[in-house]
């Protein structure tokens, strides 16, 4: 399945569900989360996309823009995907501003342990990447 999908965000809502760690460690985290990928035409990604889900429980998720978001995660495809090739951390990412976070970011560090566990989680669900990156 292609990441930042439909199915693959569903996919992940549902490993998000049945992920004890996960789910101890985000509680109290009432968010709605967005995450916005930026194309790279000239890298055979043409177009945004956009998905979202609701935390902790994982129940509804979405393709396209919610305006009531409480985070918005934003980025490049390519940042992406080298996160989750696990040749960029997160953390980081957001530090060096190659991923932006709008958002209560003093909250999201306090779940860190989540967000941690939320970003394996996007690795351990399968998926496929697109244009050049899917070489």
């Amino acid at each position: 399945m292609l990441i930042f999908s439909k199915e693959w965000i569903e996919a992940l809502a549902e490993k998000l569900r049945n992920d004890q760690d996960y789910q101890e460690a985000a509680k109290g985290f009432d968010a709605i989360f967005q995450f916005i990928v930026e194309p790279e035409p000239d890298k055979g990604i043409p177009d945004r996309k956009e998905v979202g889900i609701i935390l902790p429980g994982c129940e509804q998720t979405w393709t396209g823009i919610r305006d009531d978001a409480n985070y918005v995660m934003s980025g490049k495809y390519g940042v992406y995907v080298d996160v989750l090739k696990g040749d960029l951390g997160a953390t980081k990412a957001i530090t060096l501003r190659k991923l932006k976070v709008k958002g209560n970011l003093a909250n999201l560090l306090k779940y860190k342990r989540a967000i941690d566990r939320y970003v394996d989680a996007m690795g351990e669900v399968p998926y496929d990447f697109e244009g050049d990156y899917a070489k």
